[in-house]
């Protein structure tokens, strides 16, 4: 049977778009590509800067793409940071905060840069000891964990 006029022109406009076909001009897809799309895509550093009588740690989140991508968390944590010997757990910036329990997400647009910070105080008889620092982004889509060796001073 053949198919009629009026369902032709829609079925081929369908086709065009999940094909890909259809493109915008200068070659790219006029439509936006799925979130999940961008996973891995987010670039990451972490600065660990002892000081005097304190630790500096800076953790940041750059998206690199040319669109926004969204952050999920459960909690209203969104970073964290550690410190530890090798063996031992000295420090963890959480450990003395509460945190609501809430779905919440962040857009982080097309070259943004997020920054998360915190400073340790560490005791005086760890001087002269090399550590071990973790910063973590806590997305559930996204999540970052990155570590820097530092000696105290």
């Amino acid at each position: 049977m053949p198919m009629r006029r009026s369902l032709r022109t829609p079925l081929l406009a369908l086709f065009l778009v999940v094909t890909g076909a259809c493109r915008a001009p200068g070659g790219s897809s006029g439509a936006l590509p799925a979130p999940d799309a961008y996973r891995g895509a987010l670039v990451s550093s972490l600065q660990v800067e002892p000081g005097g009588d304190s630790v500096a740690f800076v953790l940041q989140v750059t998206n690199p793409t040319e669109a926004p991508v969204r952050l999920h968390f459960p909690t209203g944590q969104s970073f964290d940071f550690t410190v530890s010997d090798g063996r031992t757990e000295l420090w963890r910036w959480s450990s003395d905060r509460s945190f609501t329990e809430a779905l919440w997400t962040v857009t982080v647009a097309a070259g943004e840069t997020r920054t998360s910070s915190a400073s340790w105080r560490p005791a005086p008889a760890l001087r002269g000891r090399r550590l071990s620092a973790v910063g973590r982004l806590t997305s559930t889509d996204h999540p970052v964990v990155r570590t820097a060796e530092f000696a105290l001073p």
